[in-house]
């Protein structure tokens, strides 16, 4: 072979490799840009948004291949930032219908005793309420690997029992239908009454959202309709002890219908955001536009009751009114989750992440990242869970109202605080597909 035509056939060949080899690349960056392009949103939107962005590892130390709920979590602040979150929109959220804590009886034996139970639910159907404990399904003991399904899934035969002198009772077997998605309203119990002659009003309120989705405001003006029926209260009860998620704007709401008049016009909160945004800070006021169709209470006090899973909007709630009126916390201390998150959603890949994107100060330039201390402590346990909410000799209400009419005494205190019998091991209130912030919108 003439060397000219071997050298020719060799740089021949080699620039068809050359051109496969860069067809094969350019169609493997298209394949990578789909597989990579929802944690390179994700990645966008912290770099620019997050409120600790700095603490964001550099682009060469992360996998873009990473599944999105990984490469979110590997993204935050490990001293900060306990708060954000992710969600899955391909997953429809279904539920049974019921709150509940997990309890450990024994070594190897586990219980759940119900703390609520939504109407027009599966649980609510099968008759279950609070109080109730769920001590099998199908046939199987509950565990610390197996207690999740009481959240969501098929149709289940429960074994449910009674708590009484120290006991479980027998068990009665309870049919509970296949789990289902629920519409939840965040006034689960209202009620005036009259106490010691004066008229107290009590609302339980179990989250901060102002309707069936973004645009809907069907809550927010059954809360307005509901402050006209407390026009004229002595005093008022707010009932948080299941709240632990919402938006601010509900938050602001709530507290604008509950503040002392003179409060209006003043400072809700300020939001601070990190460096990178034009506007760093923005302030929210005690809007009287908000409640046009509703009424200012114009209260001195307000009486709160309390969980360990009270948090979010609720202690936002708490904060922002506490420069202005006395607010007296009763229950237990709360969960401490006071910052901003945003909402961010893909409909491309539909995730939606919720990165905390600000803090939370009130009028007093105070926030708050560890909770509100108990006034006076009183904690639901396995012996008074079955009491209904709203009954006046309901723990956290009795306490409240012993507060109110001056009869609370370090005897009553003694009686409440008393150390509970298992070990809670779970709260269904805490499950990680709740938003554990304030949402901004």
């Amino acid at each position: 072979m003439n060397p000219k035509n071997s050298i020719y056939f060799i740089l021949l060949t080699l620039s068809g490799y050359t051109f496969f080899a860069s067809c094969s690349a350019e169609d493997r960056r298209k394949e990578y840009a789909e597989q990579t392009g929802l944690d390179r949103w994700i990645d966008s939107i912290m770099r620019q948004d997050y409120y600790w962005y700095e603490d964001i590892p550099a682009t060469s130390e992360l996998n873009y291949f990473d599944d999105a709920d990984d490469f979110f979590d590997g993204l935050l602040s490990d001293d900060d930032d306990s708060y954000s979150t992710i969600e899955d929109l391909s997953e429809t959220e279904y539920s049974y219908g019921f709150e509940f804590k997990l309890y450990e009886l024994s070594d190897t034996a586990y219980a759940a005793q119900i703390l609520y139970v939504l109407p027009d639910s599966p649980a609510s159907d099968a008759g279950l309420s609070r109080g109730d404990w769920i001590t099998a399904m199908d046939g199987d003991s509950i565990t610390d690997d197996n207690y999740t399904s009481l959240y969501r899934g098929d149709a289940l035969e429960l074994s449910v029992a009674q708590y009484s002198n120290g006991e479980l009772g027998s068990s009665n077997t309870v049919q509970l239908g296949i789990a289902r998605s629920l519409t939840s309203d965040p006034i689960y119990y209202s009620k005036t009454f009259t106490w010691n002659g004066e008229e107290i009003g009590y609302l339980v309120y179990t989250h901060f959202t102002s309707g069936t989705d973004e645009s809907d405001a069907t809550y927010s003006n059954e809360l307005l309709n509901l402050s006209n029926e407390f026009s004229g209260i002595s005093e008022f009860i707010l009932d948080l002890r299941y709240n632990s998620y919402g938006t601010s704007d509900c938050a602001q709401l709530l507290a604008t219908i509950l503040a002392p008049s003179s409060t209006l016009g003043e400072t809700f909160c300020t939001l601070k955001y990190n460096d990178k945004q034009s506007a760093q800070t923005e302030t929210k006021t005690f809007d009287t536009s908000l409640i046009s169709s509703g009424t200012n209470l114009n209260l001195k006090t307000l009486y709160v009751l309390t969980s360990s899973t009270t948090a979010g909007p609720a202690e936002l709630l708490i904060s922002a009114l506490q420069p202005y009126m006395t607010v007296i916390i009763i229950g237990e201390d709360t969960g401490g989750k006071n910052v901003g998150l945003g909402t961010y959603t893909n409909e491309e890949y539909l995730w939606t992440i919720h990165p905390t994107i600000c803090m939370l100060y009130n009028a007093e330039e105070e926030t708050n990242l560890s909770g509100f201390s108990a006034d006076y402590e009183a904690t639901e346990d396995e012996d008074n869970l079955n009491v209904s909410l709203g009954d006046t000799s309901e723990l956290l209400l009795s306490t409240a109202l012993s507060v109110i009419d001056g009869s609370y005494s370090t005897t009553t205190a003694t009686a409440i605080t008393k150390q509970t019998t298992f070990k809670v091991i779970a709260n269904s209130l805490n499950r990680s597909n709740k938003v554990k912030g304030v949402v901004i919108k």
